[in-house]
């Protein structure tokens, strides 16, 4: 199609209206938080936020003639504050919605089902569900005489952007973010990166920058030491590592173990405290417990690490297809891997110390992370990991509510040398491929991190976070 100015006037109106603003390609995707001085709170999406400058840092914005009420724009007016807040896959629809004209009363954010933020000293509201908040102050409004729009100019003035999102040179990963673009009035586009490239120097070929290392919370400077740590699985080869590795780094501590069977247990420099449990029976769970609270001082334990896993043994194999999927496999798939976790969970947070700080390190795995999810295949393995995903945000939100202060995290620990991935080396680099001592020392290295807003998250054995 081929048009001049004539031709582009002759246009039906909404098909001229979809077809113009389509033309400037994908733009940004933002929702607009802002309230009245009576604090009655208003949400709108806009597509055309735009960068003004990186010092001071500046942030335009072009809002619809003002011939009709614009909450947003007497908002903002009024109060001289809002809030941008990235639009991501989880809320488009909801986002796509505040477009709709609803009466000044109603709040959008009631309408559409998405949560109020607030932040401390700052006077308007952020959306809970969005990745990338933005809180912005009025420095400049001007009135566009040439369409009547109105262009808003404000200087951003708290930032909140997940670590996992941020690279080590200031990069913001917005795929990371789930950040999404929209194109027209009413699509909505997921992104994939094509290239990080370096500076343009006329006299200098381009180079691909690699931005693979994002923060890692190793980076944090406080680093907890813990007094009491009790470990279950401790038979298994990360769990016998991670013993280990605890007694060499923190001589002092009173370790507690627990495993199926006591016996395979070796033996260490320090003494121990050793517990029997079997995750897929409640009467063992029960025992346990009850020997647990039977033990001095166990009310103030500093960290619990759940090692254990179940991929396969001499019944069962991974499946390959939906074809293969057997009740019996999926059932003691779910059983070990997260129905027995979380009700040692359920009781442990039921004996402990209520105002006592403690973290709770359970392993998941990558493949159990839904989106995350390209091969397929390993159904019960992946489904019970990413049940037990689940529950660990499940208990870190009811902790959050409670106001306990438990940290609970999922563990990634990569591919190490042991029972479990021995069987699926053969295509794994020896670069890939850990020993259970490297895999133990990351993890405790996570644990010591931890901090009280990463509970619920999932972390991989180098401190970076990775979606369920």
């Amino acid at each position: 199609m081929e048009l001049n100015k004539s031709a582009l006037d002759s246009l039906d109106n909404r098909f001229r209206a979809l077809f113009i603003n389509s033309l400037s390609g994908f733009k940004s995707a933002n929702l607009v938080g802002t309230c009245n001085t009576k604090k009655q709170s208003n949400l709108s999406i806009v597509s055309s936020v735009v960068h003004l400058g990186a010092n001071p840092p500046l942030l335009a914005m072009i809002i619809r003639p003002h011939s009709v009420p614009r909450d947003t724009l007497e908002n903002i007016l009024s109060t001289g504050v809002y809030t941008l807040n990235h639009v991501n896959e989880d809320i488009y629809k909801q986002a796509h919605q505040t477009s709709a004209r609803y009466d000044s009363s109603c709040s959008e954010f009631t309408a559409v089902g998405l949560q109020e933020a607030w932040k401390a000293d700052f006077a308007a509201p952020f959306v809970a569900e969005s990745h990338i908040k933005l809180g912005m102050e009025l420095r400049e409004h001007h009135h566009l005489a040439i369409n009547g729009t109105e262009m808003v100019i404000g200087e951003i003035v708290h930032i909140d952007v997940p670590d996992e999102c941020i690279a080590e040179d200031g990069y913001v990963s917005l795929e990371r973010a789930g950040t999404v673009a929209v194109s027209s009035l009413d699509s909505y586009h997921s992104t994939n990166l094509l290239a990080h490239l370096s500076y343009a120097k006329a006299d200098i070929p381009l180079k691909h920058l690699s931005r693979n290392h994002v923060h890692s919370i190793f980076a944090r400077q406080q680093q907890q030491i813990p007094d009491r740590v009790l470990v279950i699985g401790a038979s298994g080869g990360i769990g016998q590592a991670m013993c280990e590795q605890l007694l060499e780094q923190f001589p002092h501590i009173t370790l507690i173990r627990m495993a199926r069977d006591c016996n395979k247990l070796p033996a260490l420099n320090s003494k121990t405290t050793d517990i029997s449990l079997d995750l897929s029976s409640d009467t063992s769970i029960d025992d346990a417990m009850s020997q647990l609270a039977a033990l001095a001082d166990t009310q103030a334990l500093d960290w619990v690490l759940t090692t254990t896993g179940w991929l396969h043994d001499d019944a069962f194999k991974p499946e390959k297809s939906v074809r293969h999927l057997q009740r019996e496999h999926l059932q003691h798939a779910y059983d070990v891997n997260a129905i027995g976790p979380a009700l040692v969970l359920k009781s442990l947070l039921a004996q402990l110390d209520k105002k006592h700080p403690l973290k709770i390190g359970i392993l998941s795995a990558r493949v159990g992370s839904i989106s995350d999810n390209r091969l397929g295949g390993w159904h019960a393995y992946r489904a019970s990991k990413a049940a037990l995903n689940m529950l660990i945000k499940n208990t870190a939100i009811e902790c959050q509510h409670t106001r306990r202060p438990c940290t609970i995290v999922g563990l990634q620990p990569g591919t190490t040398d042991t029972e479990l991935s021995q069987p699926f080396q053969r295509g794994v680099s020896p670069e890939h491929l850990q020993t259970p001592n490297f895999t133990a020392t990351r993890l405790i290295q996570v644990m010591q991190a931890l901090q009280a807003e990463d509970s619920g998250k999932l972390f991989d054995f180098e401190g970076l976070t990775f979606a369920p």
